[in-house]
């Protein structure tokens, strides 16, 4: 017999945990109403549906979220879109529950909260991107979302969505990145959930309203458009299952398949969790207006017998500057949930997470920033927040984790092009990935799923710039037993005067190394590097003037080591220096290992020493690496962390900062608080 319907009461019915929830973040299941006939109906359905044919609905479902991605990668109009990836597309239930899988996806809440059923026809279309009035789905004005109601035989049955990251949406700078903003007027032009098609016919004024609010109208266009079409192959085949196995039944599946990923995650992913109390943290470099002080987000997990609570007390208030986030804790239970992939391999991580994998998070912190708050800079949270959760569970399993990567940098330019016309280019950088407890990082993953970056021969051809180098930033893999993933690093000259704006992390406080692995070295970026007119760009910056043939260089960061460099294998560390991924600098300094000037072949005699050497000098590694810059604030009490036993205290790595964030030590120098 299938178990209970998702619903909102059964989340608080556990009396060992009701006190975990007493004030459990900003919840919208409370704020889409649920007619209680239908609920008994779907309970009535789902007790005698074929498992055979869940799984055919389910995997129907899967191939029509994939069509519809593939045909905005097809159609869209926008670099960051068709190029990059940054849109997702998702199916939702009547009472707008994630049936697909969900991946940074909004949902269709902010229609049903805004229109009753009874306003929703069939050949509407809906569009919004209003972060405050998107019930915690959209996280920052770019994120434009398009939602398609599906209707069977007069009947409403769910909800298609798309969104994705649009070039432009007006805003004080191109591009609506402002790094800077103090409010998200600031940061782009605002639209409610309104109807951008009535019955089919296109509400031209809306549409005029929206694009003539962008830079870039006809890109804005391309690729609404396109998600409207995109849509309606999801639409289109969700009817068609409909047709084959019945409205009922296909309905009825939906909510089967929320309830399977919730019960094996309950039954697969949480026994995997230790009892007890685990914290974590981890720190942003500044707010993007308060640059000598750093944001804290902090984790405390806790296990109870039905579900997990990740618990964010203690986590830095609401920011002046654009890093709030003000999404609610369904969005963040998804998006840490998907960590159960590790112990679940093969699952697909939908709404039945958020009924075993909870998260608290107290009002008017960055995690949950209030109107007007900015919130253009909201993945810096959002990626930091994973780091924290790293840390939390490398307590929790004595370093049998992945080491940290969480890093996103974007470059951007724009100016005017040789034919007089606005151009504006960015791209979306990934970074090296931690090393595993089993084998080296993965070099320049990108964390926006399925993304790639862009090939040089399309950026000449549409941008007036020309790509000088495009490679591997050698030694910024955090040294370790294996070592993490390194870093990316691209140079790009310009043709023509205009500004170059950057969305840099990670360019202070480094990827995190686990279990005696170094941290990684962290990224940056340089106008006109190694000359007379070296400028060192740090942290985010809305517009650095560029000239005429300068060259912006841009370093992404690497990935935390796992485990005691010392104890790498010599010829893992002789073919690093071989290929240029590590120098034999970092192999005698980081590893011990001493490679022959002449040969290039390793002195196992000198290394068994150094290493001995080395090992005595430096005593029991430790769990937790934050890197120098970190480590200096620590000692200075800037910053604080819940466990410092466990965390390195060693400034080793001071040697060798880059000269294009060393400066950033200036910042240390700050009393104590």
């Amino acid at each position: 017999m299938a178990s209970e319907p998702h619903q909102p009461q059964s989340y608080f019915d556990k009396e060992d945990e009701a006190t975990a929830f007493t004030d459990y973040a900003p919840f919208r299941y409370g704020l889409v109403e649920v007619d209680s006939s239908y609920i008994s109906k779907i309970k009535v359905t789902r007790e005698t549906l074929d498992p055979i044919l869940v799984d055919i609905v389910d995997g129907g479902i899967e191939a029509a979220v994939m069509e519809a991605e593939a045909a905005v990668e097809r159609t869209a109009r926008s670099t960051i879109i068709r190029e990059q990836h940054d849109y997702r597309a998702s199916l939702n239930t009547l009472d707008c529950l994630s049936v697909s899988r969900v991946s940074w996806a909004a949902t269709a809440d902010p229609i049903r909260m805004k229109f009753p059923i009874s306003e929703i026809n069939e050949g509407d279309v809906f569009i919004y991107n209003d972060v405050y009035e998107s019930a915690g789905t959209i996280g920052h004005l770019p994120d434009y979302c398009v939602v398609t109601p599906i209707f069977v035989q007069d009947r409403l049955i769910g909800f298609a969505q798309i969104f994705g990251h649009v070039s432009d949406v007006g805003g004080r700078m191109a591009g609506s990145w402002p790094n800077t903003s103090e409010s998200i007027f600031e940061e782009g032009t605002m639209c409610p959930p309104v109807k951008l098609y009535t019955a089919g016919m296109l509400n031209d004024g809306i549409y005029d309203i929206i694009l003539r609010n962008s830079r870039f109208p006809e890109d804005l266009r391309g690729d609404i458009d396109a998600f409207v079409g995109a849509n309606e192959i999801i639409r289109r085949r969700v009817v068609e299952l409909c047709e084959r196995f019945g409205t009922d039944e296909v309905e009825g599946a939906f909510y089967e398949i929320i309830e399977r990923c919730a019960e094996v995650v309950r039954e697969k992913g949480l026994p995997f969790f230790p009892e007890g109390e685990f914290i974590g943290e981890d720190f942003i470099e500044n707010d993007g207006l308060t640059l000598d002080e750093p944001v804290k987000l902090k984790i405390t997990m806790r296990k109870y017998k039905h579900k997990m609570v990740l618990d964010f007390e203690g986590t830095s208030p609401q920011a002046k500057g654009p890093i709030n986030w003000p999404l609610d804790g369904r969005h963040y239970s998804k998006w840490l949930g998907a960590f159960f992939k590790a112990q679940i391999p093969g699952i697909i991580i939908n709404e039945g997470v958020t009924d075993v994998f909870r998260c608290r998070i107290p009002k008017r912190t960055i995690l949950s920033s209030e109107f007007p708050a900015p919130v253009v800079s909201r993945m810096t949270c959002m990626l930091r927040m994973i780091s924290a959760y790293t840390v939390a569970l490398a307590k929790a399993f004595d370093g049998q984790v992945v080491a940290d990567m969480q890093c996103i940098q974007i470059y951007g330019l724009y100016g005017t092009d040789p034919s007089g016309k606005l151009f504006l280019m960015r791209e979306i950088f990934g970074a090296g990935s931690g090393a595993r407890p089993q084998g080296d990082g993965t070099d320049a993953v990108d964390l926006v799923p399925y993304s790639k970056n862009l090939p040089a021969e399309f950026i000449e051809q549409r941008f007036p710039v020309t790509v000088e180098r495009v490679g591997l930033a050698i030694d910024s893999g955090g040294p370790g037993k294996y070592r993490g993933g390194l870093g990316y690093v691209k140079e790009i000259r310009t043709l023509v005067d205009g500004h170059y704006t950057t969305v840099t992390e990670r360019t202070a406080f480094s990827s995190i190394g686990i279990k005696g692995g170094l941290a990684g070295r962290p990224g940056g970026s340089m106008k006109n590097p190694d000359t007379e007119e070296e400028e060192s760009v740090f942290f985010s910056r809305d517009a650095v003037p560029v000239k005429r043939n300068d060259l912006i260089r841009l370093i992404t960061p690497g990935g935390g080591g796992w485990g005691d460099p010392l104890e790498r294998d010599v010829e893992l560390v002789r073919l690093d220096v071989l290929r240029r991924l590590v120098s034999t600098e970092s192999a005698h300094r980081d590893y011990g290992v001493v490679i022959q000037a002449d040969t290039g072949d390793v002195d196992h005699k000198a290394t068994e020493i150094l290493r001995r050497d080395f090992a005595e000098a430096r005593g029991p590694t430790k769990l937790i690496n934050r890197g120098a810059y970190a480590q200096t604030l620590i000692e200075k009490g800037h910053i604080a962390v819940s466990d410092p036993h466990l965390e390195s205290s060693d400034l080793a790595n001071d040697e060798v900062l880059t000269h294009y964030w060393k400066d950033l030590y200036k910042y240390s120098n700050k009393p104590s608080a």
